[in-house]
């Protein structure tokens, strides 16, 4: 798809379809209202669908705090369509935020180390 940070494409995982974000080592605000715009897009082509996400955040070492806000946001708009989320990380800030945004959204995003560990 469109964006460089992150970029968000279909990806198949044990035979399911999945919309999958490949972040870089940080996310600003600007980042994160541009691939919302992508992530909506994707969401709205496929309307009628649960999505599985996976956010790959394995090079992340950081995130603005405005960018957790907007995604926090986007989550709470698109959070009807998503099936699951996979979080790909190692870092504690990451889990971190994804924990707090889980909180805010009552969505369970689930981590693993690697894309292999997730169990679809």
């Amino acid at each position: 798809m469109k964006g460089e940070n992150p970029r968000i494409d279909w990806a198949r995982v044990s035979g399911k379809q999945c919309l999958r974000f490949t972040f870089g080592e940080r996310l600003t605000a600007r980042e994160a209202e541009l691939a919302i715009a992508e992530w909506r897009e994707a969401f709205l082509l496929n309307k009628d669908q649960a999505i599985i996400l996976i956010w790959d955040c394995r090079k992340m070492k950081g995130y603005d705090s405005a960018a957790r806000s907007i995604w926090t946001d986007a989550l709470k708009e698109m959070k009807p369509q998503i099936d699951t989320i996979w979080l790909i990380t190692d870092s504690t800030v990451v889990r971190m935020g994804a924990y707090v945004m889980g909180m805010l959204t009552s969505l369970h995003i689930k981590v693993v180390a690697s894309e292999a560990e997730i169990g679809i």
